[in-house]
């Protein structure tokens, strides 16, 4: 019978891009809760080194490893780091992602190459990676971040929404054939949240898209790690799921 996750107490979880926004709340939220955290960062080493401390900060161990993940020789790394320090990985959370936007008109070969090559290539690298050890344990817990736009579009984003778009894809792929193994596979779609990526939008652009929100507000990164926290602890009989956290802008 696979164990229960009515806990996180214990666990270990990899985050990956978890030095900043999203996934550094993500990986704060785990924490909290009780995990020994490791997380990848790409290029900005103080802040991750600002992540690393909060955590510590909690009394609970920590490792950040430095891995751009659209590299499989990185993502590869930033999984065995994790196994080699902690002996065993319970919950991967494929966070790391990046935007390039672009119209079709205007995009080229390299804005499209980037996007998929870090936001799906780099989901991809860190699942294989890690599902070796948690076929071992038969227990495991998988969190794929997708977006809003991979479910509705958005105007100048075809490679955000295909990547996007293709993790759902790939997650539901996973949850059945994972799912003997005591693993399950779920994404959280965040809508428009309050990170630095979404702040340097024009104010004008925010408002407008803010007016069409329900709840009209963007979302703040710790309810996307709310969200995170409990697909990863308390959903046992949840698997191939996408979890909508978007202040009702798309109700499916």
């Amino acid at each position: 019978m696979a164990e229960s996750s009515s806990t996180v107490k214990g666990r270990v979880a990899l985050v990956t891009g978890g030095s900043r926004g999203i996934g550094k709340a993500i990986a704060l939220e785990l924490a909290r809760s009780g995990a020994t955290v490791t997380f990848s960062y790409n290029s900005n080493l103080a802040a991750a080194e600002e992540t690393a401390a909060a955590i510590r900060a909690m009394g609970t161990e920590c490792l950040m490893v430095q891995g751009d993940v659209a590299r499989k020789e990185d993502a590869r790394r930033v999984v065995s780091s994790t196994l080699e320090k902690f002996r065993r990985l319970d919950i991967l959370v494929n966070n790391a992602g990046i935007t390039r936007d672009r119209t079709m008109k205007k995009m080229t070969d390299e804005d499209w190459e980037a996007v998929i090559s870090v936001n799906l290539n780099g989901t991809y690298y860190c699942t294989a990676a890690a599902m070796p050890a948690m076929i071992e344990q038969k227990y495991g817990r998988i969190v794929n971040i997708a977006s809003i736009v991979g479910e509705a579009g958005a105007f100048g984003q075809a490679n955000y929404a295909a990547s996007k778009g293709g993790i759902i894809a790939f997650t539901k792929c996973l949850a059945l054939e994972l799912a003997k193994e005591g693993i399950t596979a779920n994404v959280v779609a965040p809508g428009y949240t309050g990170t630095e990526m979404v702040a340097a939008m024009p104010a004008e652009v925010l408002e407008k898209i803010t007016s069409k929100i329900p709840l009209r507000r963007l979302a703040k990164p710790e309810e996307i790690a709310k969200a995170v926290l409990f697909l990863a602890r308390d959903a046992d009989y949840i698997t191939g799921f996408t979890l909508d956290v978007n202040g009702g802008l798309l109700m499916s």
